[in-house]
């Protein structure tokens, strides 16, 4: 047994030991790399269409009582169909011959359909809407409507005024999308 080193018993212990425990590692490893929870999808902004219906509200904007459950109906719909939605307050004088300038600004802005909550808003939507016919309008309560382009919904609760604003207003935005 020229050229042979005697074995130990503790370089063999030693040997297996490290064995083991890099084996334990890797299998260790692997298991947390299996285990490992994936990354959550980052969330992605809505892909909104081409179309915009608009809400004309008084001075204190979709805050107030009677704009609140009617801006809520508009955004229900723009969930459901994908348009967008926007509002644009009254500022200045709260009368109906300031807010048809506000009104205009919205016919400019190529709303699809404009919304008008009671009041100086419901005003001017119904004085600008016989000279505009190609421009829908929807009111909510007060007299029936007297031009052709402008729809009413009258809901005896804030609930009613939503549900029915959502069916109006999505109609009206896969409609016209």
């Amino acid at each position: 047994m020229k050229g042979r080193r005697p074995r130990t018993p503790g370089v063999w212990r030693t040997r297996r030991v490290w064995l083991l425990a890099g084996g334990a590692a890797s299998l260790l490893a692997v298991l947390i790399w299996v285990l490992w929870p994936s990354p959550q999808a980052e969330p992605r902004a809505r892909q909104y269409q081409d179309v915009t219906a608009c809400l004309l509200t008084g001075q204190a904007g979709v805050t107030e009582a009677q704009a609140a459950p009617v801006w809520a109906g508009m955004q229900a719909a723009s969930a459901r169909t994908h348009g967008q939605v926007r509002f644009l307050a009254v500022t200045g004088d709260q009368t109906v011959d300031n807010a048809k300038t506000f009104a205009g600004t919205l016919m400019l802005g190529r709303c699809a359909v404009i919304v008008a909550e009671p009041g100086i808003a419901d005003g001017a939507v119904r004085a600008v809407a016989g000279q505009h016919p190609e421009q829908r309008f929807v009111v909510v309560g007060g007299a029936a409507a007297s031009a052709g382009n402008v729809s009413r919904v009258d809901g005896s609760s804030p609930s009613e005024v939503t549900a029915q604003i959502s069916a109006t207003v999505g109609d009206r935005l896969a409609a016209a999308g």
